[in-house]
């Protein structure tokens, strides 16, 4: 590698960050959403994937899942209330909390988008074989799971990545 070459952590920090900025972009969210056919606000959609990959949640659950404040995501569910996105339901292990899930038209919208991100992943990998995609696929899921990266609360990686030493190279060592 070049000496003036950026390092491959690098560059996957810049292309990572990248991707996140925008894909959870309002504009990239709203049009996912109308390609999909759902009408929902933009700022709503990433409660509908994650309502559509957990399941039921509390409402505090889905805002520490989303990382976002509990205000946050009572507002967005308010809003996915009223299209008919969601049914609220009594917490069985206690009554006095409220469980929130995805309603049929909230699933339906759920499978939509999920489709749609499935076609824009097509339409990226266009020019790639079917056994590189497979790889690619693998190696982002590694790359999450060693960075600790995890979409849930409780889940065992923890919520946040956890910094690793640095092995020092031995130019830094001298």
């Amino acid at each position: 590698m070049p000496a003036d070459a950026p390092s491959p952590e690098s560059v996957l920090v810049q292309a990572l960050t990248l991707l996140v900025a925008r894909w959870s972009s309002p504009n990239v969210q709203r049009a996912v959403a109308q390609s999909a056919g759902v009408t929902v606000d933009a700022a709503d959609v990433s409660a509908l994937y994650v309502l559509g990959l957990h399941g039921p949640l509390r409402a505090g659950d889905l805002a520490e899942a989303m990382h976002i404040s509990r205000p946050t995501v009572s507002k967005q569910l308010s809003r996915l209330e009223r299209a008919g996105m969601i049914r609220r339901e009594s917490d069985p292990v206690d009554g006095r909390a409220t469980i929130v899930g995805l309603s049929a038209e909230g699933a339906a919208a759920h499978r939509r988008l999920l489709a749609q991100g499935i076609r824009m992943m097509r339409h990226a990998l266009r020019d790639t074989s079917r056994d590189d995609a497979a790889a690619l696929a693998a190696q982002v899921a590694e790359l999450v799971a060693r960075l600790g990266v995890t979409d849930f609360p409780g889940d065992s990686a923890g919520d946040t990545p956890r910094p690793h030493p640095e092995r020092r190279s031995e130019e830094d060592q001298s």
